[in-house]
C-alpha cells in the first residue's frame, strides 16, 4: 500500500531542522493532524540533534579509533601519542581541534517515514567538508608543502622569526621556551584548520554517510535510543 506523502503546505510550514526541508511521509492507516505532526516532528529533530551533538560524536569517534586499535600495545601507544601531543601543545589542543571540526559537520534530516503512531524511521545525511579534488599524492604533496610556508609565515608574524630560527634561538632545555613555542604552533595549526574547512565548505564539497535511525515514543515523548552506528 502506498504511503501518504504530505503537501507542500505542510513541508513549507514545517520548523526546518537546517536551512532546507525534508520529507514526512505516513503510512495510510496512522491518523495524525498538522498540529500533531508538527510536534512530533519538533520532538524527533531535537532527538537527532542530541544523538549527534558534539559530545556524542567525539564519542563515536573514540569508539572508532578503539576499534582500530585493538590490541593493548596500540591502545598503549595511542594514549602515550595523545599525552605527548597534549604536553607540547597544551591539555586543550585536542578539544580545540575537535571543536573546530564539529563546527562545520553537516547534518542534516531528509526524511521522518511515520510507520505507526508510536514508530518512525529517520534518515539522517551526515557531511564533512572534503575536496576529493585534493586527494591525489601530487596534489597532498603540493598542498602540504604551501600549508607549511603558510603555517611559517604565520609563525614569523607572531614571533618575528621564522620556525627555525626560533626553535634554533631556544635551547631544548628551556621547558618554558619550548613550552611558548608549541602553544604557538597549536594556535596556527587551529587558525590554518579552521581556514581551510571554510575554504571547502564554501566550495561545497562534502563527503560522508547516511544513516537510518528508529524513533518511538514513550511515555508520550519520540525517543531515539541506543542507536547503531556499526562502530
Amino acid at each position: 500500500m502506498k504511503k501518504i506523502i504530505l503537501s507542500l503546505f505542510v513541508l513549507l510550514s514545517l520548523s526546518s531542522f537546517t536551512q532546507e526541508k525534508y520529507q514526512v511521509e505516513v503510512e495510510p492507516a496512522v491518523k495524525l493532524n498538522q498540529s500533531i505532526l508538527l510536534d512530533y516532528n519538533s520532538q524527533i529533530e531535537k532527538e537527532v540533534s542530541r544523538i549527534y551533538s558534539k559530545e556524542e560524536m567525539f564519542g563515536m569517534m573514540n569508539k572508532m579509533m578503539n576499534g582500530f586499535s585493538a590490541t593493548s600495545d596500540i591502545k598503549n601507544d595511542k594514549n602515550q601519542m595523545k599525552e605527548l601531543m597534549e604536553s607540547f601543545f597544551g591539555e586543550d589542543y585536542f578539544s580545540k581541534m575537535l571543536d573546530t571540526m564539529y563546527k562545520y559537520y553537516k547534518i542534516d534530516i531528509e526524511k521522518i517515514d511515520y510507520i505507526n503512531e508510536n514508530k518512525a524511521y529517520v534518515k539522517v545525511k551526515l557531511g564533512f567538508p572534503v575536496n576529493t579534488d585534493e586527494m591525489s599524492i601530487d596534489k597532498i604533496f603540493e598542498r602540504s608543502g604551501e600549508m607549511m610556508d603558510k603555517m611559517d609565515k604565520a609563525f614569523k608574524k607572531k614571533t618575528g622569526k621564522t620556525m627555525e630560527e626560533y626553535s634554533k634561538s631556544i635551547s631544548e632545555n628551556d621547558e618554558k621556551a619550548m613550552k611558548k613555542y608549541f602553544k604557538i604552533v597549536s594556535e596556527i595549526q587551529i587558525e590554518m584548520m579552521n581556514q581551510e574547512l571554510e575554504r571547502i565548505t564554501k566550495n561545497g564539497k562534502y563527503v560522508g554517510r547516511k544513516e537510518i535511525l528508529e524513533a518511538n515514543k514513550k511515555n508520550g515523548k519520540w525517543v531515539i535510543e541506543n542507536p547503531n552506528f556499526g562502530y
